[in-house]
């Protein structure tokens, strides 16, 4: 069978790859740089001697930003390692005090501050939010011809066919079937065996090897969670036709109101397949932070992240989404020495 994700340069396969949420095998911290020496900027009061930045799974877009972040906060703030992590894992680890700071998800966070049971195990004793950096959106790409066949033309329609749909996301234990779950459980009063009660076929699989089998028409439906612009669903546009279901309003304020994630806007042209306005749930990474760590560290630790993000984006384009307007989420907590500087950046 042809695979025509093999022909992708390897460059492009890096951007492919999730952020998941379970955390890799702890590897030792190793220094970037010595800390600048800056009279201007003595040790205080209670600021540790250094900080240990937490990204994710090597290869991913976290785990890339690890060494210019700690470039930046080394320079700026005070001497920074980095290493491998994972969404749920990071804040477990930060909670703990064997970090200090590290990539998570909005949702996750407002998981664990939902009440519900299930995500009592997200312990914030002393993890909290510190700053949004850019949006993760989730995409329901659906073959064209099996939207036609059936009349689908929104995420509500498509989750009321009793119809053997052919359906996969990402492996348990990333951000995409966490956040899916999420859409499911409270959005619609489903489940993934609620759908293969309907009669789906549900599949758990990674990037490439589902978006092949999208293409190759041996699935018909694809969900997973990504950046803004996705190379991978510009490369599946090539091979097939599919249309992005949008998400009812509705839905997303309710998950809004209960997790902190947010309603995001696919803008037209962005993809061949979106010729009109999507809505979609938005959600985002973000950092999550020591409590226990003093006011005027994590203010200079924001200060150096906004004054240097033009230096990061070189690696990631989408740090290049951190502003004011976004880094502080509506109804969550966040380190007091954060909200300090972003409120202050907006007067």
């Amino acid at each position: 069978m042809k695979r025509f994700l093999l022909r992708i340069p390897a460059f492009l396969a890096v951007l492919f790859l999730c952020t998941g949420i379970v955390g890799v095998a702890a590897v030792p911290f190793a220094p970037v740089a010595k800390a600048a020496e800056d009279p201007a900027v003595p040790q205080r009061g209670g600021w540790p001697t250094h900080l240990r930045l937490l990204t994710g799974p090597n290869g991913g877009q976290w785990f890339m930003m690890g060494e210019p972040l700690a470039q930046v906060l080394t320079t700026n703030v005070l001497s920074t390692t980095s290493r491998m992590g994972g969404g749920v894992d990071n804040i477990a680890t930060v909670n703990k005090k064997l970090g200090d700071l590290g990539f998570t998800l909005t949702c996750f966070m407002g998981a664990a501050n939902s009440g519900e049971k299930e995500y009592e195990f997200i312990d914030l004793s002393n993890a909290t939010i510190m700053t949004n950096v850019y949006p993760q959106v989730l995409y329901f790409l659906l073959r064209k011809d099996v939207a036609d066949q059936y009349g689908i033309d929104s995420v509500e329609k498509l989750l009321d066919l009793n119809a053997p749909l052919r359906f996969a996301s990402l492996r348990p234990g990333t951000a995409s079937e966490f956040i899916l779950g999420l859409l499911l459980r409270y959005g619609y009063d489903k489940s993934f065996e609620s759908l293969r009660d309907q009669g789906w076929k549900v599949f758990f699989n990674n990037y490439a090897e589902t978006a092949d089998s999208l293409v190759e028409g041996e699935l018909d439906c694809f969900a997973y969670t990504a950046g803004t612009t996705v190379p991978l669903i510009l490369t599946m546009e090539e091979h097939a036709e599919v249309v992005v279901l949008p998400i009812d309003q509705k839905v997303l304020d309710l998950l809004s109101e209960k997790f902190g994630t947010h309603t995001y806007t696919i803008p037209t042209g962005v993809y061949k397949s979106v010729t009109k306005p999507v809505t979609t749930l938005g959600d985002y990474t973000c950092f999550v932070i020591r409590k226990d760590l003093p006011d005027d560290l994590v203010y200079a630790i924001n200060k150096a992240l906004w004054e240097n993000k033009d230096q990061v984006s070189s690696v990631i384009k989408d740090f290049g989404a951190l502003s004011p307007d976004t880094a502080l989420p509506a109804g969550l907590p966040v380190h007091p020495g954060a909200k300090a500087f972003w409120t202050g950046l907006k007067k």
